[in-house]
């Protein structure tokens, strides 16, 4: 066994296995770029046990492998990674911790000469200080101080917020209209996209906002669920907090193309805003910092 284990080959071989867990946490920072991630729910705590074993099972095999070439490569690549990874999913930390114990210890334990740990770690040091320190203040600047929470089904969990709808309020949001399932009737005939409102709580008063999302695009997986981000067009943001207002789809019988009629209030006037793929805004990949 001893021999197996000291048998260069071996060493070569199982480090360049170790590439699968760099590959997967590197899908997962791209991923997490283009999109949202949602855990499904009481899945969270299954879904880390196995991510952190998994962390530890590769960790143990880069230390057995640590001077040969790929887990060095591996070892001084992670950190930077881990840095992305961080900025895209600030505050999942079921997501951030496992991988960066791992890419922390390895960049110690690695094979690489001394003189370019010490080049490379004050590089990352910066990086991770400057950085950080740099995106923390563009969310502030950028995200403000508002509080935004989706008004679905799911509003219960918030409950500060549901206060103020809970009742006949909130029965809007999940019952049926006119024979159609409330969900149903907030995406539109073609099935590309839907209405999504939301709370918004600032300084002021606060207000209802109503959005228009892509629908269907979402990547749904066994412990989570990839929602797409960063494409929302604003229908309106004059809602009244506390009241649901009346949304739904029709066609525009001057133009054949699919509308958005709203009414804020009883007795507002009804509203309609044309959705078509020409005036979806472009996705915006900066959402992370808060620049919307």
């Amino acid at each position: 066994m001893k021999d197996f284990l000291s048998n260069p080959w071996v060493k070569r071989s199982v480090s360049v296995f170790n590439l699968a867990y760099f590959a997967v946490i590197c899908m997962f920072t791209v991923a997490t770029f283009l999109y949202k991630l949602e855990f499904v729910e009481g899945k969270e705590v299954t879904f880390f046990v196995i991510y952190f074993i998994a962390s530890i099972t590769f960790m143990g095999l880069m230390i057995y492998s640590r001077r040969e070439i790929v887990t060095k490569l591996i070892s001084v690549s992670l950190l930077p990674v881990c840095f992305c990874l961080v900025l895209f999913n600030w505050g999942q930390w079921i997501l951030i911790v496992p991988p960066f114990i791992v890419a922390l210890v390895m960049f110690f334990a690695s094979g690489v000469h001394e003189t370019t740990k010490v080049i490379l770690g004050t590089i990352y040091l910066l990086l991770y200080v400057l950085g950080l320190v740099a995106f923390l203040v563009l969310r502030m600047l950028f995200g403000g101080s508002s509080v935004t929470t989706k008004l679905d089904t799911t509003l219960p969990g918030s409950a500060d917020v549901f206060e103020l709808y809970k009742g006949e309020q909130f029965n809007k949001l999940v019952n049926s209209e006119n024979g159609v399932a409330r969900d149903e009737n907030l995406i539109s005939p073609d099935g590309k996209y839907k209405i999504v409102l939301y709370d918004v709580q600032d300084n002021d008063k606060g207000r209802i906002k109503i959005c228009v999302v892509p629908y269907g695009q979402d990547i749904e997986l066994k412990f989570f669920t990839l929602k797409q981000k960063g494409i929302e067009k604003t229908i309106s943001n004059k809602g009244t907090r506390g009241t649901i207002p009346e949304t739904g789809w029709e066609v525009d019988p001057k133009t054949g193309r699919y509308r958005v009629y709203y009414v804020l209030s009883q007795g507002a006037v009804r509203k309609y805003s044309t959705v078509t793929d020409n005036n979806m805004p472009k996705k915006n990949y900066f959402e992370f910092l808060g620049i919307n």
